[in-house]
């Protein structure tokens, strides 16, 4: 696989007249780009910020932390990233954060810690958009374990906004092509990115559920889409009663591969740009748009001859109604802006011949 490490550690080739290597300052109000890596053996996600090495990247947390220091108290650190104009990577920039330090975080092998990226004064948006005098919003493109047409798994994420290029850059800035906007929300003192939902949709048609508006999580860390029984259920139910219906003649259910419930016979399945063909889900979201989730997102390849639909059942309680997870969020542009609290989102990329892949990572002349 590429690697994008050569283009992201901080080197002395940056020298102004009194020979001084680049700072914070050589990237004042250009947002910052990272290529984003999804690791097999844990299905996180990562980006090489810390000395080329890779930091988790995490929706859910509010610190920068990093198993590679000893004081519990916190550190400060150097990190770096590119500059850019949303087409390319420009110049490398490195900048101080303060980090905490948490030798015990669980981490693919190789990373050193974890990016937190919820809304937080020393989440590291926060602390590029401090350093860096950019918007405190994030531009995130989630890679799937599938190859793109350039041989690469390798997503994108910008911190400081916009704009944000695929190639090829003829068809604009896609942070301003979003297929639908939500207002952001907390959700009992917990860290992290929550929308209100009016419910769920299988084809179209509302699966019915007990209560009002439900609250919906965003999870770069869960591999996939946890929902709270009292939702699950029916929301399988509905989910059954269109794959044993007459528009989905070909989906015959096999024997269920943990932690998934319904599996189905993958040969049997026609297959699209939109994944397979199988029953939309839709997160109804507040403000009339919805989360739309087809087959290239739902349905989880376990073996060569299975798919299973990608949702798992949450913990009852206090939860939300449901973490939207990794899987359902790759090759999605998600646009987060803290200081406007808007989630915004494009529709699923592969759809219009696309991948979170598509981003030109060649260092800018």
């Amino acid at each position: 696989m590429w690697n994008p490490k050569p283009l992201l550690v901080v080197v002395s080739l940056c020298i102004s007249a009194l020979s001084s290597p680049c700072t914070a300052a050589s990237g004042a109000g250009k947002p910052l780009v990272a290529a984003v890596t999804k690791d097999a053996s844990t299905s996180l996600y990562t980006a090489p910020l810390k000395d080329g090495h890779p930091l988790v990247l995490d929706l859910t947390s509010p610190v920068i932390s990093l198993t590679t220091c000893t004081s519990k108290n916190g550190t400060v650190t150097t990190l770096s990233a590119n500059a850019t104009d949303g087409q390319n990577p420009l110049f490398p920039v490195s900048f101080s954060a303060v980090a905490s330090c948490t030798p015990q975080a669980k981490v693919p092998a190789g990373a050193v810690g974890v990016a937190g990226l919820a809304p937080s004064s020393q989440s590291f948006p926060a602390q590029v958009a401090r350093t860096q005098k950019v918007a405190n919003k994030i531009a995130l493109c989630l890679p799937s374990d599938g190859k793109s047409t350039s041989g690469n798994s390798v997503g994108v994420a910008i911190f400081g906004g916009g704009p944000l290029f695929f190639i090829p850059p003829d068809r604009g800035d896609f942070t301003t092509m979003l297929a639908g906007t939500a207002p952001l929300h907390g959700f009992n003192g917990s860290p992290g990115y929550y929308v209100s939902s009016t419910g769920v949709a299988v084809e179209q048609n509302r699966v019915s559920t007990s209560g009002g508006m439900l609250v919906v999580g965003l999870s770069s860390t869960i591999p996939y889409t946890a929902v709270r029984p009292d939702v699950y259920v029916p929301l399988l139910r509905a989910f059954d009663a269109a794959a044993s219906g007459p528009n989905f003649p070909w989906m015959s259910r096999v024997t269920a591969v943990a932690p998934f419930e319904r599996c189905y016979d993958s040969t049997k399945l026609p297959q699209s740009l939109l994944g397979y063909s199988v029953p939309q889900i839709d997160v109804m979201l507040e403000g009339g748009q919805n989360f739309t989730v087809l087959g290239g997102n739902s349905m989880v390849q376990v073996n060569g001859n299975t798919a299973c639909l990608g949702f798992v059942k949450a913990a009852a309680g206090q939860a939300p109604a449901a973490v939207i997870g990794g899987f359902q969020l790759e090759n999605h542009l998600l646009v987060l802006d803290v200081e406007k609290k808007q989630l915004g989102f494009t529709t699923f990329l592969n759809a219009i011949g696309l991948s979170c892949s598509n981003f030109n990572f060649t260092l800018a002349a």
